[in-house]
């Protein structure tokens, strides 16, 4: 479909190239003919006026000076001389055009008969010259040429379309071969976008595997518990509500960071410039309010004063409240946060003295609904997309995000945000 409507466009181009290009052929050669209204503008008229004034005998001097003010040939002709060339006779006072082959004549006779101004030769019909030639190579060649580059491009869209086929039909491996030439983006931004299709149905899947896993443990223990209620006393009946109580907290929560993760890449950025200090310090206020377990944690605070960026806000402070509801979960006992400016970048960073993450698991902590570790299991590490909801808001605000050891033992999670200076 998409080269059947490209070659329609290419000779519908080409034809309308062909139809406007011969038709400026024929209005410049007939522009060549040496009307009247050219004749008199090229002067032909008023010599002739000014030579009939002077005697026959001195018209010859005469003309010879009025030759240099004139860009027509001029020269005087006897009216027999005329008559053979015409090869007829001449009425009086006739104003003759003579076509000599491809050469225009004027001939104009003087009272008496007996002399001629013969004016020309002057514009040639067809003449030979650079610009009518060019016009012949751009009317004949230029859509002959542009006939071959479109032919070329049209195989290089086939291959597009090929691909665009099998893309439908669920290869999402299918690539355009790398080719050479102007069309070399077309294939780049095709390619781009296969890719990009590959990944977010392979995320889809991984999703909706890690879901269906993530639901169907707490959704079975809910069942367990419901079976166990009518056999059970008053006072086990109540441990057991609280147990179906805590079970669908953890629903709650997991659906809450489902819809983070999942509209972390689609929500609409609002970027604006601000001071991100007051916010940071309300953060860490509010983390260690909600220490894990109810147990103090210390959480430490180094921001640099005058630091602004530009970033979406509320996104900012999600991504931000994350990294510090992770560190407080595992935090024996402090967690640090820094605010700093390098060059044209803003920098936070979130220190805790836990148990650290092992370089060797560092990447894949940033995917979703990955837990690590003996001190990163459900009861400690959550659903496991705090992280993945991290990356996705710094990427997508042209960041990036870095996980490291921490100088004050734990692990230390490097966020770089866009300085508005």
């Amino acid at each position: 479909m998409i080269r059947r409507s490209f070659v329609k466009l290419v000779v519908g181009s080409v034809l309308v190239c062909w139809i406007v290009g011969f038709a400026v052929l024929v209005l410049y050669f007939r522009s060549q003919s040496w009307t009247i209204e050219r004749a008199r503008s090229d002067g032909v008229f008023l010599a002739h006026e000014l030579l009939a004034q002077t005697p026959a005998a001195t018209r010859g001097a005469r003309l010879r000076q009025l030759q240099q003010h004139f860009k027509v040939p001029f020269a005087l002709i006897t009216l027999d001389a005329l008559e053979r060339r015409l090869g007829r006779s001449v009425r009086p006072n006739e104003r003759v055009i003579y076509l000599d082959g491809r050469q225009d004549w004027y001939f104009l006779l003087f009272e008496g008969r007996e002399q001629a101004l013969a004016a020309g030769p002057v514009n040639p019909a067809q003449p030979p010259g650079v610009v009518p030639i060019g016009l012949i190579l751009v009317v004949v060649l230029l859509p002959v040429i542009a006939g071959v580059i479109a032919f070329r491009v049209e195989r290089r869209l086939a291959k597009v379309e090929r691909a665009s086929a099998a893309l439908a039909v669920g290869d999402f491996s299918a690539r355009v071969d790398d080719q050479h030439g102007a069309p070399d983006e077309l294939a780049e931004r095709f390619n781009a976008m296969a890719e990009r299709i590959e990944q977010l149905v392979r995320h889809r899947d991984e999703l909706v595997q890690a879901v269906s896993h993530e639901l169907g443990a707490p959704l079975s223990r809910l069942r367990f518990h419901v079976e166990l209620l009518a056999h059970q006393t008053d006072k086990e009946r109540e441990q057991r509500i609280n147990a179906m109580t805590q079970e669908l907290d953890a629903l709650d929560e997991l659906v809450a960071e489902l819809l983070s993760y999942v509209q972390s890449d689609d929500l609409k950025l609002d970027v604006q410039e601000f001071d991100p200090a007051p916010g940071l310090a309300d953060l860490a206020e509010l983390a260690r309010l909600e220490g894990f377990n109810n147990e103090e944690v210390e959480v430490e605070l180094s921001l640099s004063k005058g630091t602004t960026l530009r970033a979406d806000q509320r996104l900012f402070q999600r991504a931000i409240e994350n990294l510090l509801r992770n560190a407080v979960r595992h935090a024996r006992g402090k967690v640090l946060l820094e605010l700093t400016e390098d060059e044209q970048q803003v920098r936070v960073t979130v220190h805790d003295d836990g148990p650290g993450i092992p370089e060797s698991q560092r990447d894949k902590v940033l995917a979703p609904f990955v837990r690590i570790g003996v001190d990163r299991d459900r009861k400690t590490g959550g659903v496991g997309l705090g992280l993945a909801i991290v990356s996705s808001i710094v990427r997508r605000h042209d960041g990036h995000l870095a996980i490291g050891a921490s100088p004050i033992g734990g692990a230390m999670i490097e966020t770089w945000w866009p300085s508005s200076t």
